[in-house]
């Protein structure tokens, strides 16, 4: 801690409450639910980006963007829920129900069928009901919530064989079209239709894509700065106001001139311009509106910092090295490449490697627990054979399947950028760990951090066949190494904020959420004008998402769902109507669903009787992948909005980047994991560092 800020803090040494302690803009987002989400979806994107050629275009995003809607509306449903501590199994078959009732309805009822219109507001009302039933019983017989919508789950799905089988002669709704419902078409444009923009009404599409993704990233920035840096109260020096045109003006003329060439040759110069004025911005505008000090402590890295950052620039001088001799584009399963010996040496190697982990870890839990006087019974020795014969089994099982999966192409992506993101992430934690000693000590790893940066981004830039991938990614690489070039010179001479300051955190929050809406808007842009077919549906589940955050964060109701999941009796002791809103979210899950299957049953034409079933779980997975806990009282809908996007990302992903899709749901279900782990051990450490 600086002098300034030593003098800043309170005199008192007594702990703070964790819930009204200061925490910077940053730390807030890693202790956020959605985290996890946002990684994990960030990450699988950005590997298929930079592996799939075809996979970054707007027709490909467009595709997993529309495989994503229903999965999306659904989960953020189920999150809802969740949060307000119970799950609902029905949800997926639900959605088959509703679809395959209006199917009927419209062609049968009567005889000839009945109006769209009433069809519709006729599944409504029976979702309402179905939601009303599975909270009334959830609150009246004191069941899991689980095992009463299990029933429901049954029931519904029997109803769906009995009634399409008796009524259409087979287990399937067809013909939900305009030449069998005549007032088909209004519903269609509201609920399944698409648009279809051209981009060439639209010329300067791409002009103003990069001004509003440029200005969103200054108004971040800038709401960032204003959140975690305390505000100058003496006159600024007489550069910073010159500093600040003059990098702007740089930064500018560095992107344009990089986007404006083939990536090959002058983009090197025009990316290193960019940067140094996205920098020389940055540093310039601190200088000008925020309070300055002298470095403190020394240069010297000892202990964990030093550690993170050898390991870290290992990491990334390794992405590059193991990846030279391999190829782009071949495509050969990594186990058929190495003779018979060393596939025995690999299984060994991974054998002894695990097994000694564990063997470590058990030893030393067996240790700690003699030396704190607790008795050790005679099975504790057998104990940790069996543990580390399993863990050697698991090791030696996990590098085969892996080596039997993987092709060189994928092998050749997941080190390239697994291990290179990995590098630099630990050069950042590296430094914050060093910034714990001084601000001097954290200029070492951030400066390496940059230049690991840097140089990752030359490597990606000539190793990548499209003009895209040299020109984009070296673009937001660049952009990154800049945005830590700069966050190191600012915390070598800034003061940080250690108290809340209510003019400029709400100054900080609107530039920021400006910056997100305005960058936002710019991809959004894009994709509307990219001459692709755009669902509605799309529109539905950002229009649900978005309210449903509002509902949570900013209303009663949103207060009310977070007390009854943490605690229902508690809740009701002062004075929420726990009951209610329990069944109020059993009542918005089921009709959700009538929302997602009358859209799918107007698009598709057709519904099954099974559909829907099974997908519950996947709902499930995205609102935990967002978050949410299994317990209920914590949890983001927009984390789970995120989270559902992680499958069709995978799906869409690995037949355009040309992956074996047999192993498409490994890899699915080793993102999922991740995706969670990382939300909890983020969040964990983040709540640490106080």
């Amino acid at each position: 801690m600086s002098t300034t800020e030593a003098a800043a803090a309170p005199a008192d040494s007594e702990p703070r409450d964790e819930r009204i302690a200061f925490r910077g803009p940053m730390q807030r987002l890693l202790i956020s639910p959605e985290i996890g989400a946002i990684v994990g979806a960030t990450l699988v994107w950005a590997l298929f980006w930079a592996t799939g050629q075809q996979f970054g275009e707007a027709s490909a995003t467009l595709s997993w963007l529309d495989a994503a809607a229903p999965f999306g509306i659904m989960s953020v449903a189920v999150a809802l829920l969740m949060i307000g501590g119970e799950f609902d199994l029905s949800s997926g078959v639900i959605v088959g129900s509703t679809g395959i009732f209006v199917g009927i309805f419209a062609q049968r009822f009567m005889g000839n069928g009945g109006p769209l219109w009433m069809a519709i507001v006729l599944a409504f009302l029976a979702a309402a009901c179905i939601g009303w039933i599975n909270g009334w019983l959830v609150n009246r017989t004191g069941l899991p919530s689980f095992i009463v919508t299990l029933a429901t789950f049954f029931v519904l799905r029997g109803v769906n064989l009995v009634f399409s089988k008796r009524l259409m002669n087979k287990v399937i709704v067809e013909n939900i079209n305009g030449e069998t419902i005549k007032d088909i078409a209004g519903f269609q444009w509201w609920l399944s239709d698409k648009w279809n923009y051209k981009a060439a009404s639209f010329g300067w599409r791409n002009q103003v894509f990069f001004g509003l993704v440029l200005a969103g990233a200054v108004l971040l920035v800038a709401g960032l700065l204003e959140q975690s840096l305390k505000r100058r109260t003496d006159r600024p020096p007489a550069w910073a106001p010159v500093g600040t045109v003059v990098g702007l003006a740089a930064t500018v003329l560095g992107i344009v001139l990089a986007h404006t060439t083939d990536g090959v040759g002058a983009n090197l110069l025009a990316g290193l311009v960019g940067l140094l004025g996205a920098v020389v911005a940055t540093v310039s505008w601190a200088a000008w509106r925020y309070e300055t000090h002298g470095p403190t402590g020394t240069f010297s890295l000892t202990g964990r910092a030093l550690l993170l950052t050898i390991v870290g620039a290992a990491c990334v001088l390794l992405a590059w090295l193991v990846t030279r001799p391999l190829k782009l584009d071949d495509r050969r399963q990594l186990l058929s490449i190495p003779p018979h010996a060393i596939k025995v040496l690999i299984g060994a190697v991974a054998a002894v490697v695990a097994g000694g982990l564990a063997l470590r870890y058990a030893l030393g839990k067996l240790l700690r627990a003699r030396s704190g006087g607790q008795t050790v019974g005679a099975l504790a020795v057998p104990r940790v054979a069996v543990i580390t014969a399993i863990a050697a089994g698991l090791g030696l099982t996990t590098v085969i399947v892996f080596l039997q999966m993987a092709t060189v192409q994928g092998f050749r992506a997941i080190v390239l950028i697994g291990l290179g993101v990995l590098g630099i992430v630990l050069l950042l934690v590296a430094k914050g760990a060093a910034r714990k000693t001084s601000t001097r000590a954290q200029l070492l790893p951030g400066l390496i951090a940059v230049v690991a940066i840097v140089g990752y981004a030359v490597v990606l830039r000539a190793d990548s066949h499209a003009v895209r991938f040299r020109a984009g990614l070296f673009t937001v690489l660049l952009l990154i190494a800049a945005a830590v070039l700069a966050n190191t010179i600012i915390e070598l001479h800034q003061v940080k904020r250690v108290a809340f300051e209510t003019r400029p955190d709400r100054v900080g929050r609107g530039l920021a959420s400006l910056g997100v809406f305005l960058a936002g808007g710019g991809l959004a842009l894009r994709l509307l004008f990219s001459g692709q077919n755009i669902y509605r549906w799309i529109v539905w589940w950002l229009v649900i998402t978005a309210v449903a955050a509002f509902v949570l964060s900013r209303t009663k109701w949103g207060n009310w769902i977070f007390a009854v999941g943490g605690n229902k009796e508690a809740a009701r002791a002062v004075g929420v109507p726990a009951d209610q809103v329990k069944v109020g979210l059993f009542v918005m899950v089921s009709l959700l669903g009538c929302l997602v299957g009358v859209m799918t049953a107007l698009r598709f034409g057709s519904v099954t009787a099974a559909a829907g079933v099974g997908k519950e779980f996947e709902y499930i997975i995205g609102a935990v992948v967002g978050g949410c806990l299994m317990t209920g009282g914590y949890g983001s809908v927009i984390g789970a909005s995120v989270g559902a996007m992680i499958a069709p990302i995978t799906l869409n992903g690995i037949p355009l980047s040309k992956w074996n899709s047999d192993n498409r749901f490994i890899f699915l279900g080793v993102v999922l994991l991740a995706a969670v782990l990382v939300n909890q051990k983020i969040r964990k450490k983040a709540q640490e560092a106080r």
